[in-house]
């Protein structure tokens, strides 16, 4: 089964809808929202204080402090009035500009997704009903297919175009304790016996700290190489997450559930996205 070119955007991300963007200050930039300046995980090159400010136990600021210096001149911080924590400001232009959905050959938007949407339904089912057939299934529609998936189990869901993806393929958005969180997806499909090894596991993780994402995970249908799994530290552990083909039947089993009613997600996203991944 292949899938013909798909719109990049599936769903529109929880974090770009407009009515939650506020320009309190009348910012330039225009609208924007305010989100952590810390991520996961303790690096030392990133543990300073701040202007009388330090990261919570766990975690590390986003920037050098030289470069957080330098977005707070251009006014990219946000720093509450009860003297809480720096935020870093996302801004509303920047974010649907960045987000602009793909032209799809002058055919209806809406009939194009809907189509594309049942195809990737069945193939979701066939894997849930064969997971062996996983095997089979062109790479790229591996990715719009999880794309697809993830959207169903309520993530805003952007895939990356081919050949310009920057180091990941789908670029996940939700809010978690009311904090807009965003995750990313790497996919291997690579045929047995080729497995990921640390090569890709380094140049993901060092992807995810540059995108500032709270978190990150690869999905490797063929598993993962020895030494890549020997050679992980704790804190790539904490930021990037591994799954195998298991992890995929089991994501394609949850979106078929919950598209025939038989199942109602009872935990937070990221708590569904990393569940049974190591």
């Amino acid at each position: 089964m292949s899938v013909s070119q798909t719109p990049r955007t599936f769903g529109r991300k929880p974090s770009l809808s407009p009515e939650r963007y506020r320009n309190p200050d009348n910012d330039p930039r225009g609208a924007y929202l305010v989100t952590p300046l810390t991520h996961f995980g303790v690096r030392s090159n990133l543990q300073y204080e701040w202007r009388g400010h330090v990261p919570p136990p766990g975690r590390h600021w986003r920037f050098t402090q030289e470069r957080a210096e330098a977005a707070d001149v251009e006014g990219r911080i946000h720093w509450p009035a009860n003297g809480g924590a720096p935020r870093l400001k996302r801004y509303l232009a920047e974010e649907e500009e960045r987000e602009a959905p793909l032209d799809d050959d002058g055919l209806p938007g809406a009939l194009i997704e809907r189509a594309l949407r049942s195809m990737l339904h069945a193939l979701a089912q066939e894997i849930v009903r064969t997971p062996d057939y996983l095997a089979q299934v062109e790479w790229r529609d591996l990715e719009r297919l999880l794309g697809e998936v993830l959207s169903g189990l309520g993530f805003g869901v952007s895939v990356t175009r081919p050949g310009r993806d920057g180091g990941f393929d789908l670029e996940l958005s939700c809010n978690e304790a009311g904090e807009p969180q965003i995750y990313l997806v790497e996919i291997k499909h690579w045929g047995a016996p080729s497995r990921p090894g640390p090569g890709v596991l380094e140049r993901f993780f060092e992807v995810v700290l540059s995108r500032q994402a709270s978190a990150g995970l690869i999905l490797s249908s063929s598993g993962y190489s020895a030494p890549a799994l020997a050679g992980r530290s704790e804190i790539a552990r904490e930021l990037v997450r591994l799954g195998n083909a298991n992890k995929i039947v089991g994501l394609c089993q949850s979106y078929v559930s919950r598209g025939q009613g038989l199942w109602t997600p009872t935990s937070s996203l990221p708590t569904i996205l990393f569940a049974d991944t190591y």
